[in-house]
């Protein structure tokens, strides 16, 4: 969901950029950089970017000049880590900002929105499953792939929501159980294209996925 500028004050966008610096902060000195020195490590990670970076274009949606798309954010942070799935989230976010008409000034917004917010969901998703759930390969498809997407999405929208409404930019043609409608029916297709790609992945390139291992999963090779 991207914010434009001319519908939110000064007030909501400057403690976004003092509140993405930190978590970019953190983020940058947490990072496991060595892992970009791997076999096939960088020429994925920026594939990655590059395939998202064309989903990003096909919006599904428009509401009150917001533009809803598929995110990613869910399959990044699972095959990637947190911090390069903020990166990559960061430079679609960028990049989609230099294609639009989304406004510069709401760059950190929109980042924390599609970026910080569903990799945050979908960690702490991934930490309550290991913690308190048996290692299994279809809840690790179902509840972190599937169920974390769907969720994040549908948090983005809702939160995208409430930040329009404290700046006073929806519309009040549109009734908020109309608007709960469409976000959850945009959620089912995040979850169900997260769930598909990385039930591909961990089956035929596990070694792509740093949640994912296959002696925890699927057992110790024969």
């Amino acid at each position: 969901m991207d914010i434009s500028a001319n519908l939110i004050s000064a007030a909501t966008i400057w403690p976004s950029w003092v509140l993405l610096a930190i978590v970019a902060f953190r983020a940058i000195m947490t990072a496991p950089w060595a892992r970009l020195t791997e076999p096939d490590s960088t020429h994925v990670y920026f594939g990655a970017i590059v395939a998202l970076m064309v989903l990003w274009q096909l919006n599904t949606g428009t509401i009150v000049g917001n533009h809803f798309h598929f995110l990613g954010a869910t399959t990044l942070f699972l095959m990637f880590g947190w911090q390069f799935a903020l990166f990559a989230i960061s430079l679609l976010v960028l990049s989609n900002t230099l294609l639009t008409a989304t406004g510069g000034e709401t760059l950190a917004l929109n980042i924390l929105l599609m970026g910080a917010l569903p990799i945050g969901i979908s960690r702490a998703l991934l930490w309550l499953t290991q913690r308190h759930l048996p290692a299994n390969f279809f809840i690790y498809i179902f509840l972190n792939a599937f169920l974390a997407a769907a969720l994040s999405l549908f948090t983005v929208g809702m939160t995208g929501h409430v930040i329009l409404s404290m700046n006073d930019a929806l519309s009040h043609t549109q009734p908020l159980s109309e608007f709960i409608i469409v976000v959850i029916m945009m959620s089912m297709p995040e979850g169900t294209l997260n769930g598909i790609l990385m039930t591909g992945t961990v089956l035929y390139k596990p070694e792509w996925v740093s949640t994912f291992h296959d002696r925890k999963y699927f057992g110790p090779k024969t």
